[in-house]
């Protein structure tokens, strides 16, 4: 626009400089104004795209099938430049109101495959085709906005109502959320790619269930918890009984090695060893009495050593010195 206005200026300067002096107007004013519009005119020949951005050129209504890229690009300086992000963005639906694209609760409501309603919030990362561009802005949308409230968002919630409701409200909540995810990408990007947009990723957030559904899942949860401890409960009995047989058995076998080999000749010789450990006591008196006729048995110890009875004094003893 700025273009045509400079132009027609110059167009205005150009007539009236051979007039000047009939309008009394100075010709190197006149000249000054022609370079000054020739100046802003020669300016529109140029625009600068940014990084993550690209132009699409508009010259009379009509798209030119050329997308300017990021950085300084010379054009027509009549031609409009429209420009469109390339950068990956997101698309968020969310219970929550301060996270989704809209105010409020603008969380997917889905029906499982066996009926029941299931609430799902999700986050889409897209960008634009930017070789495509100018067909975006031709065929479907004159900007982004436009392009998220006609595309993005009706494709995205129509993806993930179609792919959930063909699983089961149990397999649905039980399903890894990347799988889901990756289901819905692929419905995502056959259909998108039609429009010019990629699918870079598609994020199950939040599977919230009824609450009735809800209740009864935390209480299969607990249960199987309960069962799974019970279980570990029963692995940890069964190993300390296989330790406390591995235990028993170790005994057996070495009372049963220990039995074979007390012979009397072991148990005489074990016996002596005793005894000359006890005749290195100093206050130990004692009569060894073999139990066997080879005198080979089992020795038995008296201790002879009793205490003596202490003659009797006081009035009992004067009792008796009367009666003889």
């Amino acid at each position: 626009m700025l273009a045509l206005i400079s132009l027609f200026l110059i167009l205005i300067g150009v007539i009236i400089f051979p007039f000047s002096s009939k309008l009394n107007i100075s010709k190197y004013l006149i000249l000054l104004f022609i370079i000054i519009m020739a100046v802003v005119f020669a300016a529109q020949s140029v625009v600068i795209i940014d990084a993550g951005e690209v132009g699409v050129q508009i010259l009379f209504g009509k798209v030119i099938k050329r997308p300017l890229q990021s950085g300084p690009n010379f054009k027509i300086p009549m031609v409009e430049v429209v420009k469109y992000p390339t950068r990956l963005r997101e698309y968020t639906m969310s219970a929550r109101e301060v996270e989704g694209e809209k105010v409020g609760d603008d969380s997917i409501t889905v029906r499982s495959f066996d009926g029941l309603e299931v609430k799902i919030d999700s986050t889409i990362w897209w960008k634009i085709d930017k070789n495509k561009i100018y067909d975006i802005y031709e065929n479907i949308a004159r900007d982004t906005d436009d392009l998220k409230a006609k595309v993005v968002r009706p494709a995205i919630r129509t993806a993930i109502r179609d792919e959930c409701s063909a699983i089961p409200l149990q397999e649905l909540y039980s399903v890894e959320r990347q799988k889901l995810g990756n289901y819905i990408k692929e419905r995502l990007t056959k259909t998108l790619a039609k429009k010019h947009i990629l699918i870079e990723e598609v994020l199950i957030r939040n599977i919230k269930l009824p609450s009735k559904v809800e209740e009864s899942v935390q209480i299969k949860i607990q249960k199987q918890q309960e069962a799974e401890a019970m279980e570990a409960k029963k692995d940890i009995a069964r190993k300390e009984a296989e330790i406390k047989e591995i235990e028993a058995n170790g005994l057996a076998k070495a009372q049963s090695i220990i039995k074979k080999n007390l012979t009397p000749e072991y148990l005489q010789h074990e016996a002596i060893q005793a005894y000359k450990e006890l005749a290195k006591s100093k206050n130990t008196t004692f009569v060894i009495l073999p139990t066997s006729k080879e005198g080979t048995g089992m020795p038995l110890i008296l201790n002879p050593n009793k205490q003596s009875v202490e003659p009797q004094t006081g009035p009992e003893k004067e009792t008796t010195e009367e009666k003889k």
